[in-house]
């Protein structure tokens, strides 16, 4: 008996388990879906949110590091995948509890109420954020009311495709039911047609995760380097182009806005006088301004990838704010809020600064939605976390306003700091004694400017000149070169190193990425052969 009663246990677990995973699989499916249809997939954005809040700094900046364009992907999968697992576990647990042995309704009543009641708590709040930046940014602002009833029936329609799937899963496969044999002599078992959907319906999110993974590591795969100065190969092009240049936000893939030109305006409000909301076409309107201006991101490392330089054009932000009649008062910062829910702010100087953009133009063409439009932010000497993307609101505040990323401990005071690094020669490539190799990348350091740039080859003894181009802009990276003839054979490490417009050299002192950004020398080792 006792061992009946064990076997029995057992059953249920795994019927529990398979429910529970199920389950869980089609809730995925449903954020997925929403992702790929162009919905508004609000739960899974709050789902992602508290998980960031959640994940130690140390482990995000990790991964950002090392995973580069692949780690919020990987991170939102692995977000879903442990919603997934834990259905599971709870679906097994429930499953084995004497008082829910046996009773499928009551199962996937108690998988509910622990499961789903706890996560609409989590996300209601989160989500009601975003469904309403989404929603003013397209014109339409929906009364409280109204913008809480569509995030309880997104709630609640995630939980009814988790309930109904469980209840039917727990049913088709509890013990003693008739899956437990087959329905002839050669057919298959339920189990085992429920087993084999499982694993297809895992098969395809996997695929489609990969596929997805792949794609946007393509696009933003930096261009084949160009050849620059006259001797030079792999030089990356003064200007990057707008499909080449480096993509990062705080949004998993697939949940960056799209807007609508024509629903959308801009708010400026806050500590001014006169508040004023502008359509695309009104700011497109005023006196326009051109310019060169080079973009890094703060996650970027030691010769790393995500710096861009680009051709924009917009508005100077002091105008709009003028228009405003303000900044006023006692203003200490000015804000941005954007579609996405993202939140910047910087400095009331550099908010008046006459170089300081809000763009909509890039490389001759209107931004596209990956890059900001309608409009984002151009601020000279920041990190692109103070350029926010698709802005909806411009506030002037007074009080030591905190954005998105300050609130997860990186820097407020996120001004570049001078990098070089070497983009020729490949370190795989052989070089032979007395040969001339071409040497050379790129060289930034925000507003600062670059004077000089010198390369080692003896681990940083002594110093060699580099050519440096004249830069396109106050505001842009200068492409850097040298032809160099090996002397030694071996392998020999090449080092870098620039010096900003003030006359203060790079810092040899390596520090990682977090929280002010990454400093110390790119180096390169290559084999010279005889």
């Amino acid at each position: 008996m006792a061992d009946s009663r064990s076997r029995q246990r057992q059953r249920s677990g795994r019927a529990g388990f398979i429910a529970g995973i199920a389950g869980g699989v089609v809730v995925a499916v449903m954020l997925v879906a929403g992702i790929f249809t162009g919905g508004m997939p609000v739960v899974a954005l709050a789902l992602w949110e508290r998980a960031l809040r959640v994940l130690p700094f140390q482990v995000f900046g990790f991964l950002i590091v090392r995973l580069k364009f692949l780690a919020k992907p990987l991170a939102f999968w692995g977000m879903l995948a442990t919603l997934v697992i834990g259905l599971g576990v709870l679906g097994l647990v429930l499953a084995r509890w004497r008082w829910l042995r046996g009773r499928p309704g009551a199962t996937a009543l108690a998988a509910f109420l622990l499961s789903f009641v706890p996560l609409a708590a989590l996300t209601v709040g989160p989500a009601a954020g975003f469904l309403q930046a989404r929603l003013e940014a397209e014109g339409t602002i929906p009364a409280v009311s109204a913008l809480t009833a569509r995030i309880l029936l997104a709630v609640g329609a995630y939980a009814a495709a988790f309930t109904a799937i469980f209840l039917a899963l727990t049913r088709l496969v509890r013990p003693g039911s008739a899956a437990a044999a087959p329905p002839d002599g050669n057919g298959m078992t339920r189990r085992e047609v429920l087993h084999r959907s499982v694993v297809l319906l895992a098969g395809a999110v996997a695929g489609t995760m990969l596929a997805r993974a792949v794609t946007t590591a393509g696009r933003q795969a930096v261009a084949l380097a160009q050849s620059v100065f006259q001797k030079i190969k792999g030089l990356p092009p003064e200007v990057t182009p707008t499909k080449d240049f480096y993509i990062v936000s705080k949004n998993p893939f697939g949940f960056d806005p799209v807007l609508d030109a024509a629903k959308w305006s801009l708010d400026i409000g806050g500590l001014v006088t006169r508040p004023q909301r502008l359509t695309f076409d009104e700011i497109k309107a005023l006196p326009a301004v051109e310019r060169y201006h080079t973009l890094e991101c703060i996650s970027n490392e030691i010769g790393g990838d995500l710096i861009s330089n680009a051709k924009w054009k917009g508005v100077r932000l002091r105008d709009l704010l003028a228009r405003a009649g303000g900044p006023a008062g006692k203003t200490t910062k000015v804000a941005f809020r954007c579609a996405d829910g993202y939140t910047e702010s910087i400095p009331l100087d550099d908010a008046l600064n006459p170089d300081t953009l809000v763009v909509y133009e890039m490389n001759t063409e209107p931004l596209t939605p990956k890059h900001g439009f309608p409009v984002r932010l151009l601020v000279p000497g920041y990190f692109g976390m103070k350029n926010p993307k698709w802005i909806t609101r411009i506030e002037p505040v007074d009080y030591n306003f905190q954005g998105y990323w300050e609130r997860s401990g990186w820097t407020d005071d996120a001004v570049v700091q001078t990098m070089s690094k070497f983009t020729t020669p490949n370190p795989r490539m052989s070089v032979r004694l007395g040969e001339e190799v071409g040497v050379g990348g790129v060289a930034y350091a925000g507003k600062r400017g670059i004077r000089a740039v010198q390369f080692s080859t003896d681990e940083g003894k002594t110093w060699l000149p580099a050519e440096i181009k004249t830069a396109l802009g106050a505001y842009t990276w200068v492409l850097w070169g040298v032809l160099w003839k090996p002397q030694t054979a071996g392998e020999v490490t090449l080092a870098v190193r620039a010096q900003d417009g003030g006359g203060r050299w790079q810092t040899a002192n390596e520090t990682a990425t977090l929280p002010s950004g990454a400093t110390g020398y790119h180096r390169i080792r290559l084999r010279v052969g005889r």
